[in-house]
């Protein structure tokens, strides 16, 4: 035990000499993880191409702040402006592609895990290490509505995370404040009433630490003009173009609606749903972080009670994790409205008290070296002292690999290298041509789509694909609008239907075909 003792311990030494090194490292690992294929995977035909859909019209309209739904103002995802700006500008940066449309949710969710794992080093470096790890095993977002997806999740996780991690640091200056409620103003501009759940985390916390009661007129003031001047600028240009209708339909829908009883939209589920789909499902890491969390809070509870030795930071750091997992858990599971991505702020504070936990276990071998070498005056109890710390730290150094690893390459082979196109989406892309004499026109479609009866009208994810590829603007009808057209038009029509038709269209020119789908113009 002693030789891997020192081992062990020249092993984090090491680990820690050369931090910067594993910590850039694991960036770029986490990076790969947000970028890597990030275009391959089919548009999702509901928030991400609608949001695709919004941004890309705001460009054609010259109108940023006004939603419009193939070129129809469209009050259905009643949410501000923030992640279609994100989009707008990842379409400038990148052209009208699903790489421009995911680009700055990616870039989020790696600023939210580097973030975090610069916060974590206050309590160790492994545990900085580990945050980053936990990150690329973080499968349900990485995978659904969020990291890799164009619509507003991972935005809103970012200024969210912002938002609890200066809380935390509003004790150590309260300048840190602002920060808390521009980020929360900004969560909200980018996810709506979800943002209450930052106020809720925050306050609570503040005024259980007492922190609340020790703030300054001249503090209030500042919270208040961060939290509201973003809010009220946002507000005024939108109600130049609508008045109060846009914020009354937030009120009446987005918040009332879905957080009520009633099963709105087909959402609704049990209140352990949450528990069962995610945090209970063993095929994901939450399972087993849940697990180590609560055993540590138990061993650390236990431990301060026996030496009387109650940490006020520990406990209150501690505290404050378990109220920005529980509150918003807590709070999702008991609205009627429940969908997956609803939970995802809860992984970060998972991530986070883990890797504390684990990183602090993983390190006390050198810990109780030095205690050992101050304290200890007997050398056979500073040798029994060194065998339980090498022991705990090398159990714990081993369940973190295991834990990391297992994960990591579940969510590389389902999400990375499972990610698999759309046939038909994939031929909208390689047959328009936003240069050709056929862009800008009318589009029609007679391809099955989601559901197969409303055959003749366009799913989101194809309206989507079809104005980023040929600037098309896209009509309803199937093959019979299309041959009443006076004017140039294209028809999108599967071959086996295509076949089904030829006689009807038979004068028409086949622009472009594969085994599958035909592009036809008139």
């Amino acid at each position: 035990m002693a030789i891997a003792g020192k081992i062990y311990r020249a092993l984090l030494r090491f680990f820690e000499k050369y931090y910067g090194f594993f910590f850039a490292a694991g960036a770029l690992v986490l990076a790969f993880y947000c970028f890597r294929c990030l275009d391959v995977k089919y548009v999702d035909s509901w928030d991400e191409a609608r949001h695709g859909v919004n941004a890309y019209e705001m460009i054609q309209n010259g109108d940023y702040i006004r939603h419009t739904y193939n070129y129809q103002v469209d009050d259905w995802n009643l949410k501000p402006s923030i992640s279609y700006w994100a989009i707008v500008l990842g379409f400038r940066l990148f052209g009208y592609s699903v790489w421009g449309l995911r680009f700055f949710s990616a870039l989020a969710y790696l600023l939210t895990g580097v973030l975090c794992a610069l916060f974590a080093k206050r309590w160790s470096r492994e545990a900085s290490l580990l945050v980053l790890g936990f990150f690329c095993a973080n499968e349900r977002p990485l995978s659904a509505h969020l990291a890799r997806a164009g619509d507003a999740d991972s935005l809103y996780l970012l200024f969210f995370t912002v938002a609890v991690l200066a809380m935390f640091l509003v004790k150590k200056n309260h300048k840190y404040v602002y920060g808390c409620g521009l980020a929360f103003s900004l969560a909200f501009l980018t996810k709506s009433w979800h943002a209450g759940m930052i106020m809720a985390v925050g306050g609570i916390y503040l005024l259980g630490t007492g922190e609340l009661r020790r703030f300054r007129k001249k503090e209030w003031a500042g919270f208040l003009l961060s939290v509201f001047a973003p809010l009220m600028l946002w507000f005024g240009w939108r109600f130049t173009r609508d008045g109060f209708f846009f914020l009354k339909s937030m009120i009446e829908t987005d918040l009332l609606a879905r957080t009520g009883s009633s099963n709105f939209e087909g959402h609704q589920f049990p209140f352990s749903f949450y528990y069962d789909t995610v945090f209970g499902d063993g095929g994901f890491i939450y399972h087993w972080q849940l697990l180590i969390c609560a055993v540590g809070i138990l061993g650390g509870l236990l431990w301060m009670w026996k030496k009387k030795a109650w940490n006020r930071e520990v406990q209150e750091q501690g505290g404050g994790l378990l109220l920005w997992f529980l509150l918003p858990f807590l709070a999702f599971s008991a609205i009627g409205t429940k969908l997956i991505w609803y939970c995802y702020p809860c992984t970060v504070p998972l991530a986070l008290g883990t890797a504390w936990l684990l990183g602090g276990l993983m390190r006390l071998p050198l810990t109780g070296e030095e205690t050992t070498q101050e304290v200890d005056k007997a050398a056979a109890t500073g040798g029994k002292k060194k065998n339980f710390t090498t022991v705990v730290g090398i159990t714990a150094a081993a369940v973190s690999v295991l834990l990391v690893g297992f994960y990591m390459k579940n969510a590389y082979f389902h999400v990375i290298r499972g990610a698999h196109g759309a046939p038909f989406l994939m031929f909208i892309e390689e047959s328009a041509d936003r240069d050709s004499a056929w862009a800008g026109g009318k589009a029609y479609i007679y391809v099955p789509g989601e559901d197969p009866a409303d055959i003749g009208t366009w799913d989101q994810n194809m309206l989507f694909e079809a104005e980023i590829s040929g600037d098309f603007h896209c009509e309803e009808g199937g093959i019979e609008a299309f041959l009443s057209e006076n004017g140039r038009a294209v028809l999108y029509v599967d071959r086996l239907d295509y076949e089904q038709n030829m006689g009807k269209l038979q004068d028409v020119e086949i622009l472009h075909e594969n085994a599958g789908y035909l592009l036809l113009g008139k």
